[in-house]
């Protein structure tokens, strides 16, 4: 065991990239061979009770209670919470594992069980409050809310897509594609799209949100062409499908192609990378429906290759990146081009679709000049801004220094079981090192993020999509819309700023008909960390929304930068 503990040291220390350098004891080892388990120190600060806050030095105050503590009637039924291997676990460990446990944590006074229920005069208890003391190192704490009995609304078969609207020639499409009965997001939002109103469809990460509004605004389109005898003029197109990110784009445009083969309708798929191209040797062809990438359709309207004169829907996908500081005013001018439909219902009108699964709350300053908000018909599902109760995530205090050793065990764990696996950093830099630190110990990986050619960026995605290899390690580029249907774990190498960002990151796994075998692990090391666990935390024991949830995520990284220089200043004062 200590000569494998000095191998592994010695082959990270000769990678020389690593953000920073750690150290990999024969213990240590021995540790995280426990179920990946961790029980080693049990330092964690003391609890501190009777308040409604905690504070630590050189710390902003935190609240860590809510008033009005009304959790949510869940039945329980028999069930093993923690999925996990009998061997990987000490014997002390499976004693622990109770049917009504949702929220184990290494310490067992801070279990929590199913519908358990605090004082709201007095601090809730919070296995991550102790997390900002170096002593705390290995705690850990696992969420796994789901059992047969609950199945959030939006995985369940309420509905049918009969009484949703949908012709027969639609059904029939989706039906080969084998998707037989709607989920709650296109159960609401297709008879709504239907009938012209502007829509908000804001629901938990794959849910089926693409084909909730693919369907109905194909049917619409197709509709029109028909009774108006419209005839379709060369790269003008009746419905546009915006996105921010290129994969999603080929992704909604895959989709699209369903109905192109049965149906009279054609599809085209713009993104950047060779715009200049586009421009200097334009192709005219009819398309009914452009999906593309803002910037490049920005650019190929304003040479007046693309004629915005006919459109009559204006989707935006992932609304809320399209509305963050970076694309707003991008955003906004090119709106600018349409008439929507508002208080005035006419029927030669844009109608507008806004879609993501975390909402901005600044809608109305953002669209205010463009559309009359009242106009927009909300549809939201029950989990949004909510933890996913089907994925289990598991929340790990670790030293940075420990990081890239946990993530070897791990990766190599999950490579020998041929678990798909989807890694998250937070900088592109971090991406390349961990793809090529996992590929020097022999774990096949592929990087992704924004700063490598589109070209490449595709390619490497396609490889996981199709299984050539089961370990993709991306920035949050590959988090925003991505349906990555195959992927059975996460790990949150570097944890994520914002909420926002981790309620995307999650929803890379659990989606629409993969299952409830997902999984997420998450590595805790800075007190940025620390803060957001004690967030999300609090929000899974008490049942409710997770808080703060804005795509905004510029100005609000603008707003703690600033905050963090005024603290700065004022102890240089002091």
């Amino acid at each position: 065991m200590a000569l494998y503990a000095r191998a592994v040291r010695f082959s990270l220390q000769r990678i020389c990239l690593a953000p920073v350098s750690f150290q990999c004891s024969t213990h240590t080892i021995c540790r995280l061979g426990l179920e990946f388990g961790l029980t080693g120190s049990n330092a964690v600060s003391k609890r501190t009770t009777n308040i409604r806050y905690f504070s630590s030095k050189n710390e902003k105050v935190i609240d860590l209670s809510y008033a009005d503590i009304d959790p949510v009637y869940i039945p329980v039924k028999k069930e093993t919470v923690d999925v996990v291997d009998e061997q990987d676990l000490c014997e002390e460990d499976q004693h622990s594992i109770n049917s009504e446990i949702v929220i184990k944590c290494r310490k067992k006074n801070f279990n929590h069980e199913r519908n358990q229920k605090y004082d709201q005069f007095k601090e809730i208890p919070l296995a991550s409050k102790g997390w900002k003391n170096k002593k705390a190192k290995d705690d850990y704490f696992t969420i796994h809310i789901y059992n047969d009995d609950y199945l959030p609304q939006s995985r369940k078969s309420l509905y049918e897509f009969k009484n949703t609207g949908l012709s027969q020639s639609i059904l029939h499409i989706l039906k080969q594609h084998g998707i037989t009965i709607p989920s709650q997001i296109q159960a609401l939002g297709i008879p709504s799209i239907l009938k012209g109103k502007n829509t908000l469809l804001a629901a938990e990460t794959g849910c089926g949100k693409t084909l909730a509004y693919l369907a109905p605004i194909i049917q619409q389109i197709l509709a029109y062409k028909e009774n108006v005898k419209f005839k379709n003029q060369f790269n003008s197109p009746l419905g546009l499908v915006i996105v921010p990110g290129r994969e999603l784009a080929e992704q909604i445009g895959e989709i699209a192609n369903w109905f192109t083969e049965d149906l009279p309708l054609n599809v085209k798929v713009i993104t950047g990378g060779h715009t200049k191209r586009q421009i200097l040797n334009p192709v005219f062809e009819e398309n009914d429906i452009i999906v593309a990438t803002l910037g490049a359709l920005s650019k190929l309207t304003n040479t007046g290759i693309y004629s915005m004169r006919y459109v009559r829907h204006v989707v935006l996908d992932e609304a809320d990146t399209l509305m963050d500081d970076s694309f707003n005013e991008l955003m906004t001018r090119f709106l600018s081009r349409f008439q929507f439909k508002g208080r005035n219902e006419n029927s030669n009108l844009t109608q507008l679709l806004l879609v993501s699964a975390t909402m901005p709350r600044s809608l109305s300053d953002i669209l205010g000049d463009i559309i009359d908000i009242d106009s927009l018909n909300k549809i939201k599902t029950d989990k949004l801004h909510a933890i996913l109760p089907h994925v289990q995530q598991r929340f790990i205090k670790i030293n940075l220094g420990e990081k890239p050793s946990n993530l070897l065990l791990l990766a190599k764990k999950l490579s020998k079981s041929k678990t798909p696996t989807i890694i998250f950093c937070n900088k592109s830099s971090t991406c390349d090192w961990a793809t090529m630190f996992l590929n020097e110990n022999g774990i096949e990986a592929v990087n992704l993020h924004g700063d490598m050619p589109y070209e490449i960026r595709l390619g490497k995605f396609k490889k996981y999509q199709d299984g050539i290899v089961n370990i993709m390690v991306s920035t949050d580029v590959g988090s925003r819309g991505l349906n990555t249907i195959r992927t059975k774990h996460i790990i949150n190498y570097d944890f994520p700023s914002y909420i926002a960002d981790y309620i995307h990151r999650c929803g890379r796994t659990g989606r629409l008909n993969a299952g409830t075998d997902g999984k997420v692990t998450n590595y805790i090391s800075t007190d940025n960390d620390t803060e957001l666990v004690q967030k999300i935390e609090l929000a899974a024991r008490t049942m409710k929304s997770l808080p703060n949830v804005n795509g905004n995520i510029t100005k609000i990284r603008r707003f703690h930068i600033l905050n963090e220089l005024e603290n700065r200043a004022a102890k240089k004062l002091d």
